[in-house]
């Protein structure tokens, strides 16, 4: 049986990549007119399937690390998940700092970090550890 911590991982990782998948579809027209608008993607000729085929490739990498984690408990995908979720932060911070419009498509996607670095730290709690480790889980209700 997996422990609570895993289980909350998953029910937050997975929240989080239903919430990025709605915010995918609706700002899938801006994200096409920003393509379409840069001349580098134009000459390239990269338009609404590339931003699809991206997110589609993207999101399939999380599923992966998703199963990894939470179904065959396998520490090394934690830790390339924490990489990843780190980038994603950083790369947020940055774009928090450059001028940005508050619309729906950007709470969706605050709320999508936020569910993401809640599954992380669920990762790190002892029952976790030692589950991904391959030890005996330990009880959460030792240490109340």
């Amino acid at each position: 049986m997996r422990p609570q911590s895993i289980v909350q991982f998953e029910r937050l990782f997975l929240a989080s990549i239903a919430v990025s998948v709605i915010n995918f579809i609706l700002g899938y027209g801006a994200a096409v007119a920003a393509l379409q608008r840069d001349p580098n993607m134009q000459q390239l000729g990269l338009g609404g399937g590339f931003a699809t085929a991206i997110f589609a490739v993207g999101t399939g990498i999380y599923l992966l690390l998703w199963f990894l984690i939470a179904r065959k408990a396998v520490n090394i995908a934690k830790w390339v998940l924490v990489a990843l979720v780190a980038l994603s932060v950083v790369s947020l911070l940055n774009s928090l700092s450059a001028s940005f419009a508050l619309n729906v498509t950007t709470v969706l996607g605050l709320l999508t970090y936020a569910l993401e670095v809640a599954a992380v730290v669920y990762l790190f709690r002892g029952d976790a550890v030692a589950w991904l480790k391959g030890s005996e889980p330990i009880d959460p209700t030792t240490f109340e």
